[in-house]
Order: C-alpha cells, then sequence, then structure tokens
C-alpha cells in the first residue's frame, strides 16, 4: 500500500523580481479593494530607493509533490536615512499564521542594512489587528491623516500615521530572528 506524508510547510520570503510583477498585482488586488496595478507597482519599484519582498509558501503534499504560492507581500521606499511601508499584505486565507511578522521583520532588517534609522507607515484607524502587529515592532501612533485611504465606492477612511526607531527595534528584530525566514540580500532595482 502506498503511504500518503501529510502537507508541510516552509515559509520564505524574496525579492520581487521583475516576473513576479503579475503574481505582486493579483496579490495586492486580492488584499486591498484599491488595488494597485502591475504597472503602478512595476512604476513604485522601479523608483531609486523601493525595493518589494513577497512571501512564499512551500508545501510539500502527497506523492511529494511540491507546490509553491505567493501569500503575501511588503513594500518599500527608502530616502536619505528613512524607510516608509508603503503596502504590506497577505491573502485572507493565510492570515493569522506569522507571514506579516515575517515579512514587516524582513523589510525592517533590510531597511537596517541600507542604513536607515526610522520607518514610518500608515494604517488604517480600523485595523486594530494591524496597529497591534506594527505596535509589537515598536511602532508608534505620531499622527492622524484623515480621509487618508479612498474606497471604491468614494468614501474615505482616516489613518495612523506609525513611527518605529529601527535601531531600537534591533533588539526585537534579533529576538525573532531565528523563527523568521532569511532575510533577502540586496538586489538591484527592478526596471518595469
Amino acid at each position: 500500500m502506498l503511504e500518503l506524508s501529510a502537507p508541510t510547510t516552509s515559509l520564505q520570503i524574496k525579492n520581487v523580481g521583475p516576473f513576479d510583477l503579475g503574481r505582486l498585482a493579483r496579490l495586492h488586488r486580492s488584499c486591498f479593494e484599491d488595488a494597485w496595478s502591475r504597472s503602478d507597482l512595476a512604476h513604485l519599484l522601479a523608483m531609486p530607493g523601493a525595493f518589494g519582498l513577497i512571501a512564499r509558501l512551500f508545501e510539500r503534499r502527497r506523492f511529494d509533490l511540491e507546490a509553491r504560492r505567493g501569500v503575501g507581500f511588503a513594500l518599500c521606499r527608502l530616502a536619505a536615512d528613512e524607510s516608509e511601508l508603503l503596502s504590506l499584505g497577505v491573502l485572507p486565507a493565510y492570515r493569522r499564521r506569522g507571514v506579516a511578522k515575517a515579512l514587516l521583520a524582513a523589510a525592517m532588517i533590510r531597511s537596517l542594512h541600507l542604513g536607515v534609522r526610522i520607518m514610518f507607515l500608515e494604517v488604517a484607524c480600523d485595523n486594530v489587528g494591524a496597529q497591534r502587529l506594527y505596535e509589537s515592532f515598536g511602532f508608534e501612533r505620531v499622527g492622524l491623516r484623515p480621509d487618508y485611504y479612498r474606497l471604491p465606492d468614494g468614501r474615505r477612511r482616516p489613518a495612523y500615521t506609525m513611527r518605529c526607531d529601527l535601531i531600537q527595534a534591533r533588539r526585537l528584530l534579533e529576538r525573532d530572528r531565528q523563527s523568521l525566514p532569511p532575510t533577502p540580500p540586496r538586489a538591484g532595482r527592478l526596471s518595469g
């Protein structure tokens, strides 16, 4: 009788490359109502100081077949010694499994390696889960942006601006490093 093995999974964080733009656009569309197009993403990632990370889940299934699936992403932009986390998303079916935590940590570590001291982000005021994640990494609220997010139906949603001193957050990142996927090495700019 053939023995069937149980599925096993592992998470890998890698740099977004030119062949990932379609996957990245699909992920963004699955995570957000006001999704960015493939063209928007290519333009963003071609800007000096911009980088993207994609989380891929490897699942070993029955009969030793492997499946690879993009499940999340992080997009950042650097300027001088500051970084802005522009977007972080995880497919709904893969939330609350540590994917966002791994992506955030990888983006923060990558920013630190590139000489960044401070990271900023905006988060919807009603997204309490994301706020808790960011706070667990040392982010603090420093402002409010009324009507920041535009919804497809025309309504607006406010956002908090959050800030993190990456030098101080380094302790938290090092503490969690053993449980996180390796940080991708620095890659060259992506051209559209």
